[in-house]
């Protein structure tokens, strides 16, 4: 019984194609909890040489150590391609975050999708 009330309380994580590049969003907070199936989506894009990802965080109320270890770990991964993860609608919790790990200046961080779609030549 628990573990149906546990499938219940999980977010699905949403992605939809606009033009070149997919527009991912994780559909709550980043943590060691959910890293490893945002990674596990993103890797399957970077496979299928979709290298031009935006990560939607206006459903992203937190961000840990591990979350900011994927960012990292996908940001280079996708730069070594070609490509680049690009973040979009940081609340101000999560953007103190990168400040204070200064790592703001590491990420492309734009205040919508709109913003980091049109950061595309």
């Amino acid at each position: 019984m628990a573990s149906s009330d546990t499938e219940k309380q999980q977010t699905k994580i949403g992605i939809k194609k606009v033009g070149a590049s997919n527009v991912v969003d994780p559909g709550k907070s980043l943590t060691y909890q959910n890293c490893k199936e945002l990674e596990d989506l993103i890797k399957g894009l970077v496979g299928q040489n979709q290298t031009r990802i935006i990560l939607d965080c206006k459903n992203m109320s937190f961000l840990d150590s591990k979350g900011l270890e994927l960012l990292l770990q996908l940001h280079n991964e996708l730069k070594n391609r070609g490509g680049a993860i690009k973040i979009a609608g940081l609340n101000a919790v999560c953007r103190d975050i990168l400040l204070s790990t200064r790592l703001i200046n590491v990420f492309f961080v734009y205040e919508d999708i709109a913003e980091a779609l049109r950061s595309y030549p």
